[in-house]
Protein backbone atom coordinates (compact mmCIF):
# COMPACT_ATOMS: atom_id res chain seq x y z
CA UNK A 1 0.00 0.00 0.00
CA UNK A 2 2.75 2.38 0.84
CA UNK A 3 4.78 1.86 -2.05
CA UNK A 4 1.31 1.96 -4.26
CA UNK A 5 1.04 5.56 -2.65
CA UNK A 6 4.54 6.49 -3.36
CA UNK A 7 4.51 5.57 -7.05
CA UNK A 8 1.07 7.87 -7.82
CA UNK A 9 1.75 10.81 -5.66
CA UNK A 10 3.85 12.75 -7.38
CA UNK A 11 2.80 14.62 -10.43
CA UNK A 12 4.95 13.27 -13.87
CA UNK A 13 5.53 10.07 -11.66
CA UNK A 14 5.82 6.82 -14.06
CA UNK A 15 2.87 4.41 -13.46
CA UNK A 16 3.17 0.70 -12.87
CA UNK A 17 4.73 -1.39 -14.94
CA UNK A 18 6.98 1.31 -16.93
CA UNK A 19 10.48 1.19 -16.80
CA UNK A 20 13.08 3.54 -16.69
CA UNK A 21 13.17 4.37 -20.97
CA UNK A 22 8.96 4.08 -21.26
CA UNK A 23 8.04 7.18 -20.06
CA UNK A 24 6.44 9.31 -22.77
CA UNK A 25 8.42 12.74 -23.49
CA UNK A 26 7.07 15.88 -21.62
CA UNK A 27 4.90 17.70 -24.21
CA UNK A 28 6.08 21.37 -25.03
CA UNK A 29 4.07 23.34 -22.57
CA UNK A 30 1.49 25.90 -23.44
CA UNK A 31 -0.27 25.72 -26.76
CA UNK A 32 -3.23 23.18 -28.32
CA UNK A 33 -3.10 19.61 -28.91
CA UNK A 34 -2.72 20.84 -33.04
CA UNK A 35 -0.17 23.53 -32.30
CA UNK A 36 1.80 20.87 -29.87
CA UNK A 37 1.76 18.24 -33.27
CA UNK A 38 3.05 20.79 -35.32
CA UNK A 39 5.88 21.31 -33.09
CA UNK A 40 9.07 20.56 -35.45
CA UNK A 41 10.96 17.40 -33.95
CA UNK A 42 14.70 18.78 -32.82
CA UNK A 43 17.74 18.81 -35.22
CA UNK A 44 19.84 16.48 -35.82
CA UNK A 45 23.16 17.20 -34.25
CA UNK A 46 25.63 17.61 -38.27
CA UNK A 47 28.44 16.00 -36.75
CA UNK A 48 29.11 14.51 -40.04
CA UNK A 49 29.17 17.38 -42.08
CA UNK A 50 31.58 19.53 -39.60
CA UNK A 51 33.69 16.21 -40.01
CA UNK A 52 34.12 16.14 -44.06
CA UNK A 53 34.93 20.42 -43.71
CA UNK A 54 37.16 19.89 -40.73
CA UNK A 55 38.93 17.32 -42.81
CA UNK A 56 38.71 19.24 -46.21
CA UNK A 57 40.49 22.38 -44.71
CA UNK A 58 43.27 20.41 -43.57
CA UNK A 59 44.24 18.39 -47.07
CA UNK A 60 43.83 22.28 -48.67
CA UNK A 61 47.61 22.65 -46.19
CA UNK A 62 50.31 23.36 -47.89
CA UNK A 63 52.30 19.78 -47.12
CA UNK A 64 48.88 18.08 -46.75
CA UNK A 65 48.43 14.86 -49.25
CA UNK A 66 45.45 15.24 -51.26
CA UNK A 67 44.37 11.41 -52.02
CA UNK A 68 40.58 12.24 -50.77
CA UNK A 69 40.59 14.83 -52.97
CA UNK A 70 41.76 12.98 -56.22
CA UNK A 71 39.15 10.34 -55.13
CA UNK A 72 36.53 13.34 -55.60
CA UNK A 73 37.62 14.74 -58.64
CA UNK A 74 38.19 11.19 -60.45
CA UNK A 75 34.33 10.29 -60.07
CA UNK A 76 33.47 10.96 -63.78
CA UNK A 77 35.91 11.93 -65.11
CA UNK A 78 38.72 10.36 -67.26
CA UNK A 79 41.54 8.59 -66.41
CA UNK A 80 45.03 10.12 -66.48
CA UNK A 81 47.41 9.23 -69.91
CA UNK A 82 50.95 9.07 -68.57
CA UNK A 83 53.89 10.12 -70.36
CA UNK A 84 57.15 8.90 -68.47
CA UNK A 85 60.08 11.30 -68.65
CA UNK A 86 63.47 9.30 -67.64
CA UNK A 87 65.39 11.20 -65.35
CA UNK A 88 67.70 13.47 -66.74
CA UNK A 89 65.90 13.79 -69.90
CA UNK A 90 62.98 15.79 -71.88
CA UNK A 91 60.25 15.34 -73.25
CA UNK A 92 58.25 17.09 -75.90
CA UNK A 93 55.11 17.07 -76.20
CA UNK A 94 52.30 19.09 -78.37
CA UNK A 95 54.71 21.34 -79.63
CA UNK A 96 56.34 22.28 -76.55
CA UNK A 97 59.32 20.47 -74.89
CA UNK A 98 59.99 19.71 -70.77
CA UNK A 99 62.41 18.63 -68.74
CA UNK A 100 62.11 19.16 -64.94
CA UNK A 101 64.27 18.07 -61.90
CA UNK A 102 63.81 17.96 -57.97
CA UNK A 103 66.21 19.10 -55.64
CA UNK A 104 65.98 19.67 -51.60
CA UNK A 105 66.30 23.24 -50.11
CA UNK A 106 67.03 25.13 -47.27
CA UNK A 107 63.90 24.74 -44.70
CA UNK A 108 62.45 27.74 -42.77
CA UNK A 109 62.68 28.26 -39.26
CA UNK A 110 59.10 27.01 -38.77
CA UNK A 111 59.71 24.23 -40.43
CA UNK A 112 59.54 20.84 -38.08
CA UNK A 113 61.48 17.97 -38.36
CA UNK A 114 59.27 15.75 -40.44
CA UNK A 115 59.17 17.66 -43.19
CA UNK A 116 61.40 17.79 -46.21
CA UNK A 117 61.33 20.93 -48.49
CA UNK A 118 61.79 20.68 -52.19
CA UNK A 119 62.79 23.05 -54.98
CA UNK A 120 61.23 22.30 -58.64
CA UNK A 121 63.30 23.77 -61.80
CA UNK A 122 60.86 22.93 -64.90
CA UNK A 123 62.61 24.25 -68.66
CA UNK A 124 60.02 24.29 -71.43
CA UNK A 125 60.92 25.25 -74.94
CA UNK A 126 58.45 25.53 -77.82
CA UNK A 127 59.61 23.86 -80.93
CA UNK A 128 57.47 25.74 -82.91
CA UNK A 129 55.39 28.84 -83.89
CA UNK A 130 52.29 26.76 -82.07
CA UNK A 131 54.41 25.69 -79.32
CA UNK A 132 55.21 29.36 -78.34
CA UNK A 133 51.95 30.82 -78.19
CA UNK A 134 51.23 27.51 -75.34
CA UNK A 135 52.20 29.54 -72.66
CA UNK A 136 49.50 28.35 -70.02
CA UNK A 137 51.08 27.25 -66.63
CA UNK A 138 50.62 24.07 -66.10
CA UNK A 139 49.73 22.09 -63.11
CA UNK A 140 51.97 20.18 -60.74
CA UNK A 141 51.96 17.74 -58.38
CA UNK A 142 54.21 15.32 -56.73
CA UNK A 143 53.25 11.75 -56.05
CA UNK A 144 54.80 8.93 -54.47
CA UNK A 145 54.29 5.31 -55.18
CA UNK A 146 51.39 4.59 -52.93
CA UNK A 147 49.10 7.56 -55.12
CA UNK A 148 49.38 9.82 -52.31
CA UNK A 149 49.94 13.16 -53.31
CA UNK A 150 51.36 17.11 -52.46
CA UNK A 151 51.11 20.66 -53.69
CA UNK A 152 53.57 22.38 -55.82
CA UNK A 153 53.45 26.20 -55.69
CA UNK A 154 55.21 28.11 -58.34
CA UNK A 155 57.29 30.75 -57.32
CA UNK A 156 58.82 32.33 -60.03
CA UNK A 157 58.76 32.29 -63.92
CA UNK A 158 60.21 33.68 -66.72
CA UNK A 159 58.36 32.43 -69.56
CA UNK A 160 57.62 35.00 -72.29
CA UNK A 161 54.24 35.55 -73.79
CA UNK A 162 54.40 37.91 -76.45
CA UNK A 163 58.25 37.76 -77.70
CA UNK A 164 58.92 34.12 -77.03
CA UNK A 165 61.44 32.45 -79.42
CA UNK A 166 61.49 29.27 -80.83
CA UNK A 167 63.92 26.33 -79.22
CA UNK A 168 64.63 29.26 -76.61
CA UNK A 169 64.42 27.93 -72.70
CA UNK A 170 62.31 29.56 -70.41
CA UNK A 171 62.57 28.41 -66.67
CA UNK A 172 59.61 27.70 -64.07
CA UNK A 173 60.54 27.47 -60.47
CA UNK A 174 58.58 25.77 -57.55
CA UNK A 175 58.54 24.58 -54.42
CA UNK A 176 56.63 21.66 -51.85
CA UNK A 177 56.75 20.07 -48.68
CA UNK A 178 56.26 16.21 -48.29
CA UNK A 179 57.18 13.85 -45.41
CA UNK A 180 61.03 13.46 -44.97
CA UNK A 181 60.44 9.65 -45.09
CA UNK A 182 59.30 9.82 -48.96
CA UNK A 183 61.55 13.07 -50.35
CA UNK A 184 63.65 10.64 -52.71
CA UNK A 185 60.84 8.90 -53.61
CA UNK A 186 58.31 11.63 -54.90
CA UNK A 187 57.98 12.13 -58.20
CA UNK A 188 56.59 15.47 -60.11
CA UNK A 189 53.92 15.18 -62.45
CA UNK A 190 53.41 17.86 -64.77
CA UNK A 191 49.53 18.37 -66.71
CA UNK A 192 50.22 20.85 -69.62
CA UNK A 193 47.86 23.35 -70.64
CA UNK A 194 47.70 22.64 -74.63
CA UNK A 195 44.26 25.03 -74.63
CA UNK A 196 45.39 28.16 -73.94
CA UNK A 197 47.34 30.42 -76.79
CA UNK A 198 48.73 33.85 -75.90
CA UNK A 199 47.51 34.47 -79.14
CA UNK A 200 43.71 34.80 -78.44
CA UNK A 201 41.51 37.99 -78.30
CA UNK A 202 40.26 38.88 -75.41
CA UNK A 203 36.67 38.75 -76.51
CA UNK A 204 37.28 35.02 -77.15
CA UNK A 205 38.77 33.59 -74.10
CA UNK A 206 35.91 32.57 -72.40
CA UNK A 207 33.76 31.42 -75.61
CA UNK A 208 33.57 27.60 -75.44
CA UNK A 209 35.15 25.52 -78.38
CA UNK A 210 33.19 24.00 -81.12
CA UNK A 211 35.96 22.32 -83.10
CA UNK A 212 36.20 18.63 -82.95
CA UNK A 213 39.80 18.58 -82.56
CA UNK A 214 39.90 21.41 -79.72
CA UNK A 215 37.18 19.69 -77.98
CA UNK A 216 39.24 16.39 -77.53
CA UNK A 217 41.96 18.09 -76.48
CA UNK A 218 40.01 19.34 -73.50
CA UNK A 219 38.72 16.31 -72.12
CA UNK A 220 42.41 14.50 -72.39
CA UNK A 221 44.16 14.12 -69.31
CA UNK A 222 47.83 14.11 -70.08
CA UNK A 223 49.89 14.23 -67.54
CA UNK A 224 54.02 14.22 -67.70
CA UNK A 225 55.83 11.86 -65.04
CA UNK A 226 59.52 12.90 -64.26
CA UNK A 227 61.38 10.04 -63.13
CA UNK A 228 64.22 10.84 -60.51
Amino acid sequence: MGASAGMGGAPGGRGEGEGPHDAPPSPPAGGTDEERAATPPPRRPRTVLLGVSVAAALLIGIGAPTVDAILFYRSGQPSDIEHVVAAGKELTFEHVSWKAGVAPMQAPETSTPDKAWLKVTIVRKGVDETGIKLTGIPELEMRDGEDRSWKVEITNHDVATDDAEVNKPYTIEAATVVPKAVADKVELRLRPNTTYRSDTPVDELLIVPTDPAEVEKGKRKDVLVFRR
